[in-house]
């Protein structure tokens, strides 16, 4: 809050090397608050009561692309969607933000290839759902496929990729609590695709009802 009143008040008076001083506490002090956030969003979901119910994935991604219209216009990035599952079961809340992560990854990792594009497609199996996510964007090497989901674990610098390391972390976290699994397929320049697995309303119904 001060350095942000220094710039407002007294940009003037300070000199170049002075200015980029400021300038950099203020990064500092974002990429901080960013920290704070995702680690809270960590925490508050493994501490969070687990509530299965049906929900439509189809409802859930266009209500995400919704809220980044704006974002994917400026960046020129084409959109297609593709779901065939009507129902799973899942906790609403946890898988809405196990989608929203890879989408904004997905936007995040194709800001610089010139024809940016964005699959999210599904198929639908006798008792799971599969999804994915799919850019066009840098990629990883694959080695690198099990540290990604890993809790402050990066393989892009934040000076061109901004980012906490965590994102992935809380997709990872997220589908374990919804017995289900998520998983990824990349080559460097060439994009990555991510996949998550997760139960199908019917089949989790009847689970439930062959235990009862």
């Amino acid at each position: 809050g001060y350095s942000h009143l220094l710039l407002e008040d007294y940009a003037e008076k300070l000199n170049e090397e002075g200015q980029f001083f400021v300038h950099t506490i203020r990064q500092a002090t974002q990429q901080m608050k960013q920290l704070i956030d995702d680690l809270l969003a960590y925490s508050r979901m493994q501490r969070r009561e687990l509530s299965i119910k049906i929900v439509n994935p189809q409802l859930l991604v266009e209500q995400l692309l919704a809220e980044r219209t704006a974002e994917m216009e400026a960046q020129g990035i084409k959109i297609e969607v593709n779901i065939p599952c009507s129902a799973v079961a899942a906790e609403t809340e946890g898988l809405a933000q196990v989608l929203r992560n890879l989408l904004d990854n997905a936007i995040k990792f194709s800001c610089d290839v010139p024809d940016p594009r964005i699959e999210i497609g599904g198929r639908s199996e006798e008792k799971n759902c599969t999804l994915w996510v799919k850019d066009n964007g840098v990629g990883f090497d694959i080695k690198y496929h099990d540290r990604i989901f890993e809790i402050f674990q990066r393989l892009h610098s934040t000076e061109k990729y901004p980012g906490t390391g965590i994102g992935l972390a809380i997709v990872s976290k997220a589908m374990k609590r919804m017995h289900g699994r998520v998983w990824a397929e990349s080559k460097p320049g060439e994009g990555a695709v991510f996949f998550i697995e997760i139960p199908k309303a019917e089949a989790a119904i009847s689970k439930k009802n062959n235990f009862t």
